[in-house]
């Protein structure tokens, strides 16, 4: 045994080994001391391997479930070693001795679950694999629960935003990658080679061309089919659900990297929660596949503006009708979820009450289709959702005469074909219905034969149908002309077998196991018929979680008051109170008002430079207007009383920041990366909030970075810009940059209290306030008192020598400053060009030294 336990703990490689035995998965050697620690179960030994005990542990088979969870949320993966066949069958093949076979079956992985109880049901699971060929980059995902399979084409630099976009359970790459750090799990580099990732990709879907998928770069196919082989190779040969992949461009989207998203907390906040996120606030969907699209758009807002309106005009049509809107999700909560169900079925791990779900939910969409097209001028998303929902009607009527109202999720049992459905079936039931009423007829004859009324028939999975009495009153039955043969004695009991009893039990035994296997089979045609459609089922299924996405948005603005967004071809961006929905959903908890806000950026204003005190509200306003560029992209109702906003191509974030120091990186580091990739990469069309730049240096540098930053966004980027900021010396930007204005959030001192009015106002603040913060904050008196007195020398100081910028008032501009820079630069270069070296003199090169110094001197 345990030379075939090592074989198959070579093939699963890294994986945690689950090697069946019986009614158990035992693990053995170090994987067993893994998970006894993640498991918190038993870790003892058994037999010697090389002179040293063994250690084990194991778990049952029929609670498996719960124990792969815990391990895959651990981070480890996990191979399962089945039995092949039978003790039966393995006797039978090689003897009394012969060893039952076990093949690695499956490996559990974070991104290939399918189970129910291992899933959440209101995010996707991603699995990613990132594809390199041709001097390209795409990234291929899959949903195996759902059969959802995406390609998107993108570049070295976009490849972190796409990563972050999908935050796939695992991420694949070539053992040879350039970005093996983006990578969780590296394999072989065959497996991404472009040309068999094609060949591969026809197989799978029986094609002999691609085209009809679209255009697909050798780097999406090699994306593609590292993909599909590692689905393969965890299945062991049993290809979960793939869709036909979509192939898409990181253009279709709104740009949005790793850092704000994590800035902004689009569907999870800094600690990884879902709770707490703008996902959250906005989610009002009544269905799991509802809120995993839900995540989907939020996470990629669009850029084409057309889909954006067809969006929000179904949107609108459920808001404006709270009736419709109200029907319409009652039906939608009370329907499966249809796409996991099918996922399950196609991977071969389906269970007829998955097929009850399909039954169930295909019947529901049905209804839904026939009231849409009772609606008067239905918006044209609505129209062209309507059709997929209805289609299946010969399948809901198969279902409907094949399946009982609630069939159990354990095939093993049968009792899920409905009575009716196959006749002979149902005399099978009938004959062992029959012969379990004249079991317990013997039974009771037999009690009146011996007397003993404490007789009992009774059943097991070793003597099957047997008599037992108390041991005290065996004796009559251990008589040879009893009519009984003794069969077992245990502690107080006797029990004993009969000729009218095994002949009985034959019966009800055969025709149960009969019965067992012609609901199996039924079970495995009605899977088939089923999937035959599973293309039109998956589409149904997006239709569902379409109209349900729709309606939770309706919902979520008829709630708080949300506007429908305008969209325009320029660079606007025009929100008249404005909201963000994560802090007035806190703010109304505690029963107080949220303040709301105007920001109102055009190609003469579209850089805000906004000063006032900490606590004062200029992150929530930045963050806000960020979050209702995302929401009105993503197709829903903003929080504000009016939006007008001009596409935002891409949206960065760089408020706040804390150390990375797992790659080296202070705060300071990380706000100047991020500000870099800012400056690198926003175009005009892009929208950008800052808060603070510069805060992690001395004072000097922090605000020579900072003015340095917002001159280059006014004049290289010139995108719409929130540039939040303690450094009162930038305000004197405003008077040379000509698309820049000056606001503040209010605040005021009563009493010598600070009133924070979190209101946006225009012009600079007239001072930071950070000693009365600092009294909110509680710091004691004595300090306080400390700190103003040397406030008062630090600004005595300032006013004789014109503080920090003095001086800046005759700094050239961004881009003058840097052409001027460049032409000393070339003086010098065109100057050391001019020299003979080899016919300098000692005194001659001195000379030469002194003139290139002069040039290099600034005037």
């Amino acid at each position: 045994m345990m030379a075939q336990y090592l074989a198959l703990k070579a093939e699963a490689g890294d994986c945690l080994l689950f090697y069946r035995m019986g009614d158990f998965f035992e693990l053995f050697f170090e994987d067993a001391k893994i998970a006894s620690g993640v498991l918190d179960i038993a870790l003892t030994a058994r037999g010697e391997h090389d002179g040293e005990k063994i250690p084990m542990c194991g778990v049952p088979a029929h609670a498996a479930v719960g124990y792969l969870q815990r391990l895959i949320k651990a981070g480890h993966r996990v191979a399962i070693a089945d039995q092949t066949e039978t003790p039966a069958e393995a006797k039978k093949r090689g003897g009394s001795k012969a060893l039952v076979a076990r093949a690695i079956i499956r490996v559990v992985t974070a991104g290939t679950l399918t189970e129910e109880a291992l899933l959440d049901s209101r995010a996707a699971n991603w699995c990613v694999a990132i594809g390199e060929a041709a001097g390209g980059v795409a990234v291929a995902a899959a949903d195996v629960s759902t059969g959802r399979f995406e390609l998107v084409e993108t570049d070295a630099a976009g490849l972190s935003a796409e990563l972050a976009r999908l935050g796939g359970a695992e991420v694949l790459a070539s053992e040879a990658s350039a970005f093996e750090q983006f990578a969780t799990v590296l394999r072989p580099r065959g497996e991404f080679d472009s040309t068999v990732a094609e060949a591969r990709l026809k197989r799978v879907y029986g094609v002999a061309t691609l085209d009809g998928f679209g255009q697909m770069s050798r780097a999406g196919m090699a994306a593609a089919g590292g993909l599909v082989a590692y689905l393969d190779h965890t299945a062991k040969g049993a290809l979960p659900f793939l869709r036909p992949p979509r192939i898409g461009s990181a253009g279709e989207a709104m740009a949005i990297d790793a850092a704000t998203r994590e800035s902004l907390e689009l569907t999870q906040t800094q600690t990884g929660q879902r709770k707490g996120s703008l996902l959250d606030a906005v989610d009002r969907t009544v269905t799991g596949a509802g809120a995993r699209l839900l995540a989907a758009d939020i996470g990629a807002p669009l850029m084409d503006r057309a889909t954006i309106e067809a969006r929000l005009d179904l949107v609108q049509r459920l808001h404006d009708d709270g009736g419709l809107r109200d029907n319409l999700r009652a039906t939608l909560r009370s329907l499966p979820d249809i796409g996991r169900a099918l996922g399950r079925l196609v991977a071969g791990r389906g269970s007829p009450r998955d097929l009850g779900q399909l039954r169930d939910g295909l019947d529901g969409a049905w209804l839904l289709g026939e009231r849409i097209d009772t609606l008067d001028a239905p918006p044209p998303l609505l129209r062209e959702i309507a059709p997929r929902l209805r289609g299946h009607g010969s399948l809901i009527d198969l279902l409907k005469r094949a399946l009982v109202p609630t069939p159990p999720i354990d095939a093993s049992d049968g009792g899920y074909i409905a009575e009716g459905y196959d006749v002979a079936l149902d005399d099978l039931r009938n004959i062992g219905a029959g012969g379990r009423r004249a079991i317990a007829a013997l039974e009771a004859e037999y009690r009146s034969r011996t007397g003993t009324s404490a007789l009992k028939i009774r059943h097991n999975g070793v003597l099957g149908y047997h008599v037992e009495v108390p041991a005290k009153v065996a004796d009559p039955l251990m008589a040879a002309d009893s009519g009984f043969t003794h069969r077992q004695t245990l502690a107080g009991v006797v029990r004993f077998n009969a000729p009218e009893l095994h002949e009985l039990a034959m019966k009800v035994t055969q025709a149960g196991s009969h019965a067992l296997a012609a609901e199996a089979a039924h079970l495995e045609e009605l899977t088939q018929t089923a999937l035959t459609s599973r293309e039109a089922i998956a589409a149904t299924a997006d239709a569902l979680a379409r109209l349900d996405v729709a309606a939770g948005l309706a919902e979520r603005a008829a709630e708080d008051g949300w506007a429908r967004p305008t969209l325009v071809d320029h660079a606007c961006f025009e929100v008249e109170g404005g909201r963000h929905p994560v802090v007035e959903a806190a703010v109304q908890r505690t029963g107080e008002r949220f303040v709301s806000n105007d920001c109102l950026l055009s190609e003469t204003s579209r850089l805000w430079l906004v000063t006032g005190p900490n606590m004062g509200g200029k992150s929530t306003f930045l963050r806000q207007n960020a979050l209702i560029a995302v929401l009105a992209q993503a197709g829903s109702y903003v929080p504000a009383r009016r939006a007008r906003l001009g596409l935002v191509d891409r949206l960065f974030s760089r408020v706040g920041a804390s150390d990375n120091l797992a790659r080296g990186r202070s705060t300071f580091m990380v706000e100047m990366v991020e500000t870099a990739a800012i400056l690198a990469q926003a175009t005009s069309h892009s929208f950008v909030i800052l808060d603070e730049v510069g805060r992690g240096t001395s004072t000097y540098d922090g605000l020579a970075i900072a003015w340095a930053v917002v001159e280059a966004i006014h004049e290289d980027n010139r995108c719409r810009c929130l540039f939040a900021t303690h450094y009162h010396e930038l305000t004197r930007l405003a008077e040379r940059c000509d698309a820049l204005s000056l606001h503040h959030v209010r605040a005021r001192e009563w009493k010598g209290d600070l009133v924070l009015l979190h209101e946006v106002a225009e012009g600079p603040a007239d001072r930071s306030y950070g000693l009365a913060v600092a009294r909110l904050a509680g710091l004691p008196p004595v300090t306080i008192a400390r700190a103003k007195a040397v406030l008062a020398k630090l600004e005595a100081g300032r006013a004789k020598t014109g503080g920090l910028a003095a001086g800046l008032d005759d700094l050239p501009l961004f881009a003058a400053a840097t052409e001027a820079e460049e032409e000393q630069c070339d003086a010098v270069r065109d100057a050391l060009a001019a020299l003979d070296v080899d016919a300098l003199s000692p005194r001659d090169a001195l000379e030469a030294l002194y003139r290139l110094k002069a040039l290099a001197q600034p005037d």
